[in-house]
């Protein structure tokens, strides 16, 4: 790859290695990629917990997209599903203690993709390729 690239290609296939790499862990686990995301979603939330309704939302899927994810993590006992003690008519999503341990893992391997990542940046390159892509992806968004 001595030729000059495309800063959008070389974004992609940046994203592609990154995805591949994290696929091939996740496996594993027997985990995907989305599910992880649906762990850390959880785990940011108080409480661990949110509606039905606000994961579609975080994910950007349909309703019958998310409950079959929803579905097959439960089958791994990642999450668990229980209507509102105050709301009967609202379903609620919260983390396991395996989907704690699990999303333990995720970060753990996320941070270390960030370190082979940026691997050889001294701590000015890497607060300069943060702030350039930061703006490459507000002049996107």
């Amino acid at each position: 790859m001595n030729e000059k690239q495309d800063v959008g290609q070389l974004i992609k296939m940046l994203n592609e290695a990154i995805e591949r790499r994290a696929n091939n862990m996740l496996r594993q686990n027997s985990l995907t990629l989305v599910q992880v995301w649906v762990l850390l979603s959880l785990d940011e939330r108080k409480k661990k917990t949110c509606s039905f309704k606000e994961l579609e939302k975080i994910l950007g899927v349909a309703q019958s997209t998310c409950a079959g994810i929803i579905n097959r993590m439960a089958a791994k006992n990642l999450v668990e599903s229980y209507t509102d003690p105050e709301d009967r008519r609202m379903k609620l999503l919260r983390v396991t203690a395996e989907g704690e341990r699990c999303c333990q893992e995720a970060k753990e391997d996320m941070e270390n993709m960030e370190k082979l990542l940026l691997q050889g940046f001294s701590e000015e390159d890497k607060t300069a390729l943060n702030a350039l892509l930061m703006r490459a992806y507000e002049n996107i968004r």
